[in-house]
C-alpha cells in the first residue's frame, strides 16, 4: 500500500512540477502561497503549535491575533518554497540574476578563495534550500547534508534529483560523517542546516531560553579547522529573494571542546535570532524548537491581594529551587464587572477544552489587563484565590499551560488544574492533584530573617533602648482588620495593646507593632495614640501611613514571640513558619453574624493541637505571652513550603 501511494505521491509531483513550470515565477508563487494558506487551515494543532512557539520567542510582543497573523504568512511562505522546489528544473543562471539579490557575496567568495574548508550554515529561514542552489549556480557546487525521507523513497529521490540537478551533492545522515570531511578535504563547500535540535546537542540561549542546538556541524568545524560562513535567505516579495552572507564566526577553537563548541552555537544562535527578528514569519514555527528546554516560565495571577500574592510567589520560590530555570512575571487580573467575573467562571466550567477561551478573557477582563495577559507565554500558571481560578483556567487551556491553584478553587471541578495547593481546613478528599497544607504557604528562612530584623533596626522610625544591657526579650505584634466573620474593633485592638504592654513590663521587654492592610483607621489612630511615645515600643509601623515591603519579615527576624491575631490565616501562618513561638489571640465574632466559622477555628485548633501556636482569648493573652517566653523547649516551625517544593516536581 506504501508502495502505490509513494508511486502516486511521485506522479502527481511529477506533473505538478510540468504545471508549476509553465507558469511564471510570479503566478508559481502565487498559487504556492495559496496552497500554504489552505495548509494553515487544515492543520490547526500546528499551527496553535506555531502560535505558541511564537509567542514564547516573541514573549510580550505579538497578539494571539498578531500571531496568527505571522504563522499564517509562515505557512504562505513554506507553500511558496515547496512551489519553487518543484520549478527547479526551469531555473539558471538566469533566474539567479533576475529574483536572487546576494548581500556579502565578497565574503563567501574570499571565504573559496582562502584555501580553507568552508561549512555553509543555514536554518529552516525562508526558502532555506536556495542558499546551496544559488551558491551551485555561481560556479560553487555545495555538498549538502540532508535527512533521508525512508516511508516514501521514490518521491524522495525525484525531489532529490531536482536539486541534484543544479550541481548540489545531497548526502544523507547515518554514515555521512565521512563523505563530508572528504568533500571539506577537496576544498568542496559544505552546506548543512544547522538550527536542528539533538538529544545529543548542546543548550544555548536562543531568544531568552536555553534551546538544544545539534553540536555536528560545529565539531566538524573544529576538528578539520574549517571555516563557519552563516547564509540565510530572506523573501522579499513574491519570487524575489536576498540572501544575506556574514563574516565567518569568529571562534577559539584552541578552547577546551565544550567551550569552543557553546562558543560557536552561541553565535550561530544569536545571528540566527536577529534574522528571525527581521522577519518572524520566514522561520519555520511549526515543531516544538524548545520542547527539552530546562527552562520554565511562571505566569502570576493576582487578585490584588498582598497575602495572595505572597502564597503564589512562595509557590514559585519552590519551582526555582527544583530547577534553576525558573523565572516568573505578575500580571493582576481585574474584571470588567461582577457580570464579566460570573461569565468567566461559567465558561472556563462548561466549555470544551480551549474553545473560545482567549476570547471569553478579552470580553471578560478590563482591556489593558487582557492585552498584558493575552500578549504572554508561559509553561505554568500560579493563581491563589477563587475569583481568578477561571482566568488561571482559560489561559492555561489556550496555551496548553499547567494550572497551579493554591486554596479551593469552587465551583470549580479539583481535576481541571495541574496542582490544587489547599489547607487541610478546607476538608478537601484526597485525589492525585491535590497537596494538602496546614495553612498559608511561607517561607521563613533564618539567615533572611536575621537580615531583615538587621534592617528594620536602621528603620528612621525605631527607637534603639537608652542604654544598652543585656538582651532584652522582643515581642513582634501584628494586628490584622476586619473580615467578613470577624471584626476587629477599637475596644479589642486597645486590650490587646495593654496586654501586650504589661507582659513587657512584666519581663522587662519591648514590643514592635505593625498593623495591616485591613485594619480600620480608627484602630490604627488607636495604635499612634498609645504606642508612637510609649517607652516600650521600639516601632510601630501603620498600613495606612508607613511602606510594608519586608515589614513582617523584619519583625519576626527581632521577635522572641511573635503576637498574631487569629482572623489572619497568611499572617498565623506566616508567624508559625518563621520558627518563633507564637501566640494567637481568637478573634471576636461580628455581632449579629450567623454565618459559618468552623473552617477558621477549625485551622487554629489544629495548629494548637499540633504545638505551633499558643492560642487563647484575648483575657489570656499576656499570661500566653509570659507563658512562651519562659518555655525552654525550642519552638516548631512550621515547614509547608517544603511540601509544595516537592508537589512542584511533576510541573518541571
Amino acid at each position: 500500500m506504501r508502495s502505490l501511494l509513494d508511486w502516486l505521491g511521485c506522479t502527481a509531483v511529477k506533473a505538478a512540477s510540468w504545471a508549476f513550470c509553465r507558469l511564471s515565477p510570479e503566478a508559481a508563487v502565487w498559487v504556492g502561497q495559496g496552497l500554504g494558506g489552505l495548509a494553515y487551515l487544515a492543520q490547526p494543532k500546528r499551527a496553535r503549535l506555531g502560535v505558541l512557539n511564537l509567542r514564547a520567542a516573541f514573549d510580550g510582543q505579538f497578539t494571539p491575533r498578531e500571531g496568527r497573523r505571522i504563522i499564517r504568512a509562515c505557512y504562505r511562505q513554506f507553500g511558496a518554497s515547496l512551489v519553487e522546489l518543484l520549478r527547479l528544473p526551469v531555473m539558471g543562471r538566469a533566474y539567479l540574476d533576475r529574483y536572487i539579490r546576494i548581500e556579502g557575496r565578497r565574503i563567501f567568495e574570499d571565504a573559496v578563495t582562502s584555501g580553507r574548508p568552508i561549512i555553509l550554515l543555514t536554518g529552516h529561514y525562508g526558502n532555506w534550500e536556495f542558499s546551496s542552489i544559488a551558491a551551485a549556480l555561481l560556479g560553487y557546487p555545495i555538498t549538502a547534508l540532508a535527512r533521508m525521507q525512508a516511508k516514501f523513497p521514490r518521491l524522495y529521490r525525484l525531489l532529490v534529483s531536482y536539486r541534484e540537478s543544479k550541481g548540489c551533492t545531497i548526502i544523507h545522515k547515518g554514515g555521512a560523517m565521512r563523505r563530508l570531511i572528504a568533500a571539506l578535504e577537496l576544498r568542496k563547500p559544505v552546506g548543512i542546516i544547522g538550527d536542528q535540535a539533538s538529544r545529543q546537542g548542546m543548550f544555548v540561549e536562543f531568544f531568552g531560553r536555553p534551546a538544544q542546538f545539534a553540536t555536528g556541524p560545529f565539531k566538524l568545524a573544529r576538528h578539520r579547522r574549517a571555516l563557519i560562513v552563516p547564509a540565510f535567505i530572506h523573501r522579499v516579495r513574491g519570487p524575489f529573494h536576498r540572501i544575506v552572507v556574514e563574516p565567518p564566526l569568529e571562534v577559539s577553537w584552541d578552547l577546551p571542546e565544550e567551550e569552543a563548541l557553546r562558543e560557536a552555537i552561541g553565535r550561530f544562535a544569536h545571528l540566527l535570532a536577529q534574522h528571525i527578528t527581521q522577519d518572524p514569519h520566514q522561520w519555520l514555527w511549526m515543531h516544538n524548537r524548545w520542547k527539552r528546554t530546562p527552562a520554565r516560565r511562571v505566569l502570576v495571577l493576582s487578585d490584588g491581594k498582598a497575602g495572595h500574592l505572597k502564597q503564589s510567589l512562595a509557590v514559585v520560590e519552590a519551582m526555582r529551587e527544583r530547577s534553576g530555570h525558573v523565572t516568573h512575571r505578575v500580571v493582576e487580573i481585574r474584571y470588567r464587572s461582577g457580570v464579566a467575573r460570573a461569565l468567566a467562571l461559567l465558561w472556563s466550567r462548561i466549555a470544551p477544552g480551549a474553545l473560545g477561551a482567549e476570547a471569553c478573557l478579552s470580553r471578560c477582563l478590563m482591556p489593558s489587563c487582557a492585552v498584558e495577559l493575552l500578549k504572554r507565554s508561559a509553561d505554568c500558571l500560579v493563581s491563589c484565590g477563587s475569583s481568578v481560578a477561571p482566568v488561571n483556567l482559560l489561559w492555561a487551556r489556550a496555551h496548553r499551560a499547567k494550572s497551579v491553584v493554591i486554596m479551593n478553587p469552587t465551583p470549580l471541578p479539583l481535576s481541571r488544574f495541574s496542582l490544587v495547593i489547599a489547607p487541610y481546613h478546607d476538608g478537601l478528599a484526597p485525589r492525585p492533584n491535590l497537596v494538602s497544607i496546614a495553612g498559608a504557604i511561607a517561607r521563613m528562612p533564618e539567615e533572611a530573617l536575621r537580615r531583615a530584623g538587621e534592617g528594620l533596626r536602621a528603620h528612621p522610625k525605631f527607637r534603639p533602648p537608652a542604654l544598652p544591657g543585656q538582651p532584652r526579650p522582643a515581642i513582634a505584634v501584628f494586628v490584622g482588620g476586619d473580615t467578613a466573620e470577624f471584626r476587629l474593633g477599637e475596644a479589642f485592638v486597645e486590650s490587646l495593646m495593654s496586654q501586650v504592654l504589661a507582659a513587657c513590663e512584666a519581663v522587662d521587654g519591648w514590643c514592635v507593632v505593625t498593623s495591616s492592610r485591613r485594619t480600620s483607621p480608627g484602630v490604627e489612630r488607636l495604635l499612634a495614640q498609645k504606642l508612637s511615645r510609649h517607652p516600650r515600643c521600639r516601632l510601630l509601623l501603620l498600613a495606612g501611613q508607613d511602606p510594608l515591603d519586608g515589614t513582617l519579615e523584619g519583625m519576626l527576624g527581632l521577635a522572641d514571640v511573635a503576637v498574631v491575631t487569629g482572623e489572619s490565616v497568611s499572617m498565623v501562618s506566616e508567624a508559625c513558619a518563621s520558627g518563633r513561638r507564637v501566640v494567637a489571640v481568637e478573634p471576636p465574632l461580628r455581632e449579629g453574624y450567623r454565618g459559618p466559622t468552623a473552617k477558621h477555628l477549625r485551622f487554629l485548633q489544629q495548629l494548637k493541637a499540633q504545638g505551633y501556636v499558643h492560642l487563647h482569648p484575648l483575657p489570656e493573652v499576656g499570661h500566653g505571652i509570659r507563658r512562651a517566653l519562659a518555655e525552654r523547649q525550642a519552638p516548631k516551625r512550621l515547614d509547608d513550603f517544603s511540601v509544595v517544593r516537592e508537589a512542584v516536581v511533576k510541573l518541571l
